[in-house]
C-alpha cells in the first residue's frame, strides 16, 4: 500500500491514486487548478515563441489569408445560402433585437448631443426634472 504524501500547495495530507503512484499534487479542485496554472506557466517559459504570430514574420500573411477565404468561398459558393436558409428565422430575430437597442443607444446619443437638459438619465432611465439654469436666478428668494 501506499504511503501518505504532503500535497505542496495546501499542505494537507493525501493518499496517492492508486492508478497514479507518483502523484505528487492532492486531488482537491483548488489543487489541481493551482498545478495546471504552473505547469502552462513553465511550458510557456520553456517555449516563449510558440504563440507567435505567423504575420508577425510573413509581411503578406493578411492577404494570404484572405486569398484562402476567397478561394473556400469560391469552392462552397452554396454553403452560405444554405446556412442562411437553415437559421433565417434565428438570424431575423437577432437582427431585430440588435437594431432595436442600436435604435435606442442612437436616440439617447442624439438627444444627449442636441439637449443635455432632457436626456434620459442612462441608470435610472428617467428624464431630468430640474433644468440647469446658467446662475441668474439661484439668487432670488420669492
Amino acid at each position: 500500500m501506499t504511503e501518505e504524501r504532503i500535497c505542496p500547495i495546501c499542505k494537507k495530507s493525501f493518499l496517492p491514486n492508486k492508478y497514479r503512484p507518483n502523484q505528487k499534487i492532492c486531488s482537491s479542485i483548488e489543487c489541481q487548478y493551482k498545478r495546471q496554472l504552473d505547469n502552462m506557466k513553465d511550458w510557456r517559459g520553456k517555449n516563449p515563441h510558440y504563440f507567435k504570430y505567423k504575420e508577425m514574420r510573413d509581411a503578406n500573411w493578411k492577404e494570404t489569408c484572405r486569398q484562402r477565404a476567397r478561394l473556400w468561398r469560391q469552392g462552397h459558393l452554396e454553403y452560405l445560402k444554405l446556412y442562411r436558409q437553415e437559421h433565417k428565422e434565428s438570424h431575423k430575430e437577432y437582427m431585430r433585437k440588435y437594431m432595436r437597442e442600436y435604435r435606442r443607444r442612437k436616440k439617447e446619443k442624439e438627444a444627449l448631443k442636441n439637449n443635455p437638459a432632457s436626456a434620459v438619465d442612462a441608470q435610472s432611465g428617467e428624464k431630468n426634472k430640474e433644468p440647469l439654469t446658467n446662475g441668474a436666478n439661484e439668487n432670488k428668494q420669492t
